[in-house]
C-alpha cells in the first residue's frame, strides 16, 4: 500500500483569520522567508483562472492569485514597496500603489509564511488534508532518492515503456490462461517459508513502486523528495514526496503518478525472469499478488495513486478539499464558494460526480467501523492472542519459519486494532471541533451541540449493548 505524493497545496485565500502582522515601514525592503521557492503557474489547471504555486521551506505548497504571485516574484530583499508596485503594475497592466503592496505583504504573505517580518506567527499555517498519511518517517533522504531516480530514469524512454507493456501482457496471458497459480498455492500451504517469500517480495515490490514515482518525477525534470513510510488508515504504507512535480505539465505529473504502477510491471517481469531460471512457483504467486496491489492503487476514493491520477486529469490539486464546498453548492444553490465557481464547467461536473460517489463510500466505511467497533476490536484482540500463543509454541518447538509467519500475523492484527481506535478517536475529535466552532460565542448553540453529542453517544452505546457487542470482553 503506497501513498505517492507530497504535501497537498493549500489555497492561501482560504485560510481562516490569520494572525495580523505589522507591515514593513515605508523605507523597508521586504524579503521572502528562508527556503521559499516559486514554482510558477499550475499547468493543465481545471480552474477558470489558473493559480500559481509557491513552496515553503517546510514543503507546504500555497496556491496564489496572479496578483499575489507577481508581488511575491518581485520581492528580492532590495526593492521597497514603491518599486515593487511599479514593477507589478507593468507586469499586470493595472495600477498598484505602494500602500497596496504593503497591505498584501502584511495581510497575506507574512501570515502564510511566504514573506519574513517581525511579529510574524511562529508557525505558518499548514493544510490538514482529509485521509492524509500520518506518522511519517524517512527511509531514503532526498539526495539518495534523486540518485536512484536519475539511475532508473532511462526506463521511461518510450521504446522501453512499450517493450515492458507488451512483455507484461504476454506474461499475464501465459500465467492466467495457460499455466495457472495452483503450484504456487500448494507450495505456500505446504511450507510456511513460501508465505514469508510472498510477504517479503511484496514489500520489495512496494519499495520499488516508490522508486517508480521518483524516477518518473526525475524524468520530467523535477526533483523528488524523500521516500519514507507512515500509517495510512490502519496500515503501514510507503510514500514518496513528489511535491516538486507540481512545476511539471499535466503529462509530467501523470507520468509521476503512474510511475509506481509502471515499476510494479517492471518488477513482475523480473520475477518472471527469475521463475524462468529457478522454476520456483511461489514467484508466480507474487506476480498475482502484485496485480491485486496495482488494482488497489487505482482506487480514487482514498489517497492512493488513482486519487492523484484523477486529481491531475481534472487539474484540481486536492479533491478532498472540494467535498464540503461542492456539497453546500448542491444542497443550497444560492451559496457560491469560489472553490467551486472557480472551476471550469467540465471540471466541476467531474469533481461533483466524484464527491457524490466518495461521500456514500466514506459513510459506509466509517459508519460500519463505528457501529461494529466493540465486536471488531474483540475479534481482533482474540486473533492477536491466538497468533501470539501459536508463535510461542512454534518457537518452543524450534519451528522458526512458522513462528515468523505468526509474528507477522500478530503485527498486522495489532496494527488493525490500533488503527481502528485511532480512526474513531480522530473522527470524534473532528466532529467535536466542528461543533465547538459552530457554537463559538453562542450559548444556545453550544447547549444544542452538547445535547446532540450526548444523544449520539447514548444511542451508540445502546446499539452496541442491544447487539451484544460488549459480551466476552
Amino acid at each position: 500500500m503506497t501513498v505517492a505524493a507530497g504535501p497537498v497545496p493549500a489555497v492561501g485565500t482560504a485560510l481562516a483569520s490569520p494572525p495580523a502582522a505589522s507591515a514593513p515601514g515605508p523605507a523597508a525592503a521586504p524579503r521572502l522567508a528562508d527556503g521559499v521557492e516559486l514554482l510558477g503557474e499550475y499547468k493543465g489547471s481545471g480552474y477558470r483562472q489558473p493559480p500559481s504555486l509557491v513552496r515553503r521551506a517546510d514543503g507546504q505548497v500555497i496556491q496564489m492569485s496572479p496578483l499575489l504571485y507577481r508581488v511575491t516574484c518581485r520581492i528580492d530583499g532590495c526593492r521597497d514597496p514603491a518599486a515593487i508596485a511599479e514593477l507589478v503594475s507593468g507586469d499586470l497592466g493595472r495600477s498598484l500603489t505602494a500602500d497596496q503592496v504593503r497591505h498584501l505583504i502584511a495581510a497575506k504573505l507574512v501570515p502564510l509564511g511566504i514573506a519574513a517580518a517581525e511579529g510574524a506567527p511562529a508557525a505558518a499555517p499548514r493544510a490538514n488534508p482529509l485521509l492524509a498519511l500520518r506518522a511519517r518517517g524517512t527511509l531514503l533522504p532526498a539526495r539518495a532518492v534523486n540518485a536512484v531516480g536519475l539511475l532508473l530514469r532511462p526506463l521511461f524512454r518510450p521504446p522501453v515503456v512499450a517493450a515492458v507493456i507488451v512483455s507484461v501482457l504476454a506474461v499475464d496471458y501465459w500465467l492466467f490462461a495457460v499455466h495457472g497459480l495452483g503450484g504456487g498455492l500448494r507450495q505456500v500451504l505446504r511450507d510456511p517459508v513460501g508465505l514469508l517469500i510472498v510477504v517479503g517480495l511484496s514489500v520489495v515490490s512496494g519499495a520499488f513502486h516508490e522508486c517508480g514515482h521518483a524516477a518518473g518525477c526525475r524524468y520530467g525534470g523535477a526533483r523528488p523528495g524523500v521516500i519514507g513510510v507512515g500509517i495510512y488508515l490502519v496500515w503501514p504504507a510507503f510514500f514518496t514526496n513528489t511535491t516538486d512535480a507540481y512545476r511539471l505539465s499535466r503529462v509530467g505529473r501523470l507520468r509521476t503518478d503512474l510511475g509506481g504502477l509502471y515499476f510494479n510491471a517492471v518488477f513482475m517481469l523480473a520475477l518472471a525472469g527469475l521463475y524462468a531460471a529457478t522454476s520456483a512457483e511461489v514467484l508466480l504467486l507474487v506476480i498475482a499478488v502484485t496485480h491485486l496491489e496495482m488494482l488497489e492503487q487505482l482506487l480514487p476514493f482514498v489517497r492512493f495513486d488513482g486519487y492523484f491520477i484523477l486529481s491531475d486529469l481534472t487539474g484540481v490539486p486536492d479533491l478532498f478539499a472540494r467535498v464540503a464546498p461542492i456539497l453546500r453548492s448542491v444542497i443550497s444553490r444560492d451559496r457560491r464558494d469560489p472553490r467551486v465557481t472557480g472551476l471550469r464547467r467540465g471540471t466541476r461536473i467531474v469533481v461533483t460526480g466524484w464527491v457524490l460517489c466518495v461521500i456514500p463510500w466514506l459513510i459506509f466505511m466509517l459508519g460500519g467501523l463505528v457501529l461494529r467497533l466493540p465486536q471488531t476490536d474483540r475479534a481482533l484482540w482474540r486473533s492477536a492472542s491466538l497468533q501470539a500463543h501459536l508463535m510461542a509454541g512454534a518457537v518452543a518447538g524450534h519451528r522458526y519459519a512458522v513462528a515468523a509467519v505468526d509474528a507477522i500475523g500478530v503485527a498486522l492484527v495489532a496494527l488493525s486494532l490500533a488503527g481502528s481506535l485511532y480512526i474513531v478517536i480522530r473522527l470524534a475529535r473532528q466532529v467535536a471541533t466542528l461543533g465547538l466552532r459552530w457554537s463559538a460565542g453562542r450559548p444556545a448553540r453550544r447547549r444544542r451541540a452538547a445535547a446532540a453529542g450526548l444523544a449520539v453517544m447514548t444511542g451508540l452505546a445502546a446499539f452496541w449493548a442491544i447487539q451484544g457487542q460488549f459480551r466476552g470482553w
